[in-house]
């Protein structure tokens, strides 16, 4: 087998790879996250060791764009899910210090709302 059919076997594994990321990002399952990115680191490491002049560089052409866009949409995936744990911890932490059942002076104070989070949401 020729340097550019090693190339594009490895890339279409991190294709595959990409694709499964972006499934693992759209439901949430943060357990599976650590292992996708150490075999992408992998695959990346194995593709840096072949040498451009022993590649057919056109022939990766279509895709390395692929490629691309996946990992593009993971990152704004990644964005996202970052950007709701953060809003997420703002409104609980907002929540906690307006929800105080007991003063400074350790007597029970009866608090005006009941719940965490703001439902009104």
């Amino acid at each position: 087998m020729n340097q550019t059919n090693l190339v594009l076997a490895q890339m279409e594994k991190l294709k595959v790879l990409l694709e499964k990321e972006k499934n693992v990002l759209i439901s949430n399952d943060g357990s599976k996250l650590n292992e996708i990115i150490q075999e992408k680191e992998d695959i990346m490491l194995t593709l840096a060791a072949f040498d451009q002049e022993d590649v057919e560089m056109n022939k990766l052409d279509v895709l390395s764009r692929e490629i691309k866009q996946l990992q593009e949409t993971n990152l704004i995936l990644t964005e996202q899910s970052i950007q709701f744990t953060e809003t997420m911890l703002n409104y609980i932490k907002k929540a906690a210090n307006q929800n105080k059942t007991y003063s400074k002076k350790g007597t029970y104070e009866d608090s005006k709302k009941s719940t965490l989070l703001d439902q009104s949401l």
